[in-house]
C-alpha cells in the first residue's frame, strides 16, 4: 500500500500532466535522449542505469529528469520499469508553474534533487579513488629506470604524463641477457581504462616474445597476431621496438606505425630512417610485415624514444603540428643548453609551443644514454 503522503505534493499537478503506464522492462528514456520534462512515479518503481549499472532505484513520490529538463537538455542516464509503473509527464512549462505555485512542491524537489547529487558525490568519489588506484597499477607495470646499473651498457630516463587519469601510453626498458638491452615505447588508441589494459596486455607479450624472437620485426608481427586475438577490440596501437647489443655496440629497431625515434650525436639531431608498419590489432589493417633497420651506435649517443603526444603538438593558429623535426630541433636546444633534468626540460618547451586549449593527448618519452655513467 502507498503512502498518500509522499505523492501528496504532486497532486495538484497530476490533472496538468500526463500519466504514462510502462510495464515492467520498458524503458522510460535513454542516455543522450532529448530531455523534454521530468517524470513523477505514481506507483511501481524504475531504475536509474548508467554503462548498464543500476546506480539508484527510484520509488512513488520520486522526481526524475529534471535535471536534465531544466539544465543541459539532454538526458544523463537510462531508466527502467523494474514493475509495472505509473509515470506523470511534466513538460518543462508545467514543472516551472508548478514550482512557482507552490513552495512546498518545490522545497519537495529540491530535497530529492539534493539527496540524489548526495548519491552521485559519493559515486564521483568513488570513481577518483579508483581512477587513482588504476594510475597506481600502471605505474607499477613501468621500468624502474634508476635500478639500471649505472656501469651497465645503457642509462635511461623517462616521463609519463596521462592526460586523463588512465594511459595508453608505455615505454619498457629489459636486459634481455648479457649484451642484449630491448627498449620499447608504444601508444594505444584512446583514453582511460580500456587502453590502459590493452597497455598492460602488450607489455606482458613484448617483454615475452623478445625473449623468445631474435629480430625486432618478428617481434612485432607475433605481437600483432596475439593482440588481433586476445586484446579488447577496436584498440589499435603503435609500437617501437628496438634492441641495442653493446658487444656488436648496434641499434635493431622496428616500427608498426609509431614515430622513430631522435639520435643526439654531437650536439646534432635527427630521426632515424625507417619505414612504419602498419598499426598493431586493427583488423581492417592487414600489413605485409614489418621493416628491420640496423645502425651503429657509439659511447655518448642518445636516442629519444617518445609518443606523439609530444611532436602532434599545434604551434600556431594556422593549426601547423611540430612534428617529429620540429622535436628534433627542440631537443638540440634542451640539449646545447646542458639543462641537467633533459627530459623535463623538453616537456617545458613542447608545452610553452602549444597552442592547444587543452591537453588530449598522454605525453611520455624515454630517453636512452649509449654507454656508462661511471667511467
Amino acid at each position: 500500500m502507498i503512502d498518500d503522503a509522499v505523492l501528496r505534493p504532486w497532486s495538484d499537478l497530476r490533472s496538468a500532466g500526463l500519466v504514462r503506464r510502462v510495464a515492467r522492462g520498458d524503458t522510460v528514456f535513454r542516455e543522450g535522449d532529448p530531455a523534454d520534462g521530468a517524470y513523477v512515479v505514481l506507483g511501481g518503481r524504475c531504475a536509474v542505469v548508467e554503462v548498464d549499472e543500476h546506480v539508484a532505484v527510484l520509488g512513488p513520490g520520486e522526481l526524475f529528469g529534471e535535471m536534465g529538463a531544466l539544465g543541459s537538455g539532454v538526458r544523463s542516464a537510462t531508466v527502467l520499469a523494474l514493475d509495472d509503473a505509473d509515470l506523470l509527464f511534466l513538460s518543462l512549462a508545467q514543472l516551472r508553474d508548478g514550482f512557482a505555485s507552490s513552495p512546498d512542491l518545490f522545497w519537495q524537489a529540491m530535497r530529492l534533487v539534493v539527496q540524489r547529487l548526495g548519491t552521485v558525490t559519493a559515486r564521483q568519489v568513488a570513481y577518483r579513488e579508483e581512477h587513482k588506484a588504476l594510475r597506481e597499477v600502471q605505474r607499477s607495470l613501468l621500468p624502474d629506470l634508476t635500478q639500471l646499473d649505472p656501469a651497465g651498457p645503457l642509462g635511461a630516463e623517462a616521463i609519463w604524463v596521462p592526460c586523463t587519469y588512465a594511459s595508453g601510453d608505455y615505454y619498457d626498458v629489459v636486459r634481455l641477457d648479457a649484451h642484449r638491452t630491448l627498449i620499447a615505447i608504444g601508444d594505444v588508441m584512446g583514453h582511460g581504462a580500456e587502453s590502459s589494459l590493452m597497455m598492460a596486455v602488450a607489455r606482458a607479450q613484448v617483454r615475452e616474445l623478445a625473449r623468445s624472437f631474435r629480430r625486432t620485426d618478428e617481434v612485432l608481427l607475433n605481437l600483432d597476431g596475439y593482440l588481433r586475438d586476445n586484446a579488447p577490440p577496436r584498440q589499435g596501437m603503435s609500437l617501437v621496438v628496438a634492441v641495442h647489443d653493446d658487444r656488436e655496440q648496434l641499434l635493431e629497431y622496428s616500427s608498426a606505425g609509431h614515430p622513430f625515434p631522435l639520435l643526439l650525436r654531437g650536439g646534432e639531431v635527427s630521426v632515424l630512417p625507417g619505414r612504419p608498419g602498419v598499426l598493431l590489432a586493427l583488423p581492417f589493417l592487414v600489413g605485409a610485415g614489418y621493416e628491420r633497420r640496423e645502425i651503429p651506435v657509439k659511447r655518448g649517443d642518445r636516442l629519444l624514444f617518445f609518443t606523439d603526444g609530444l611532436c602532434e603538438v599545434t604551434i600556431d593558429e594556422d593549426g601547423t603540428q611540430l612534428g617529429a623535426p620540429g622535436l628534433a630541433r627542440v631537443l638540440a636546444e634542451v640539449a646545447a643548453a646542458g639543462e641537467g633534468r633533459c627530459l623535463e626540460a623538453l616537456l617545458a618547451r613542447v608545452a610553452a609551443l602549444d597552442r592547444s586549449p587543452t591537453a588530449d593527448d598522454d605525453r611520455t618519452a624515454l630517453l636512452v644514454r649509449i654507454g656508462p655513467t661511471e667511467p
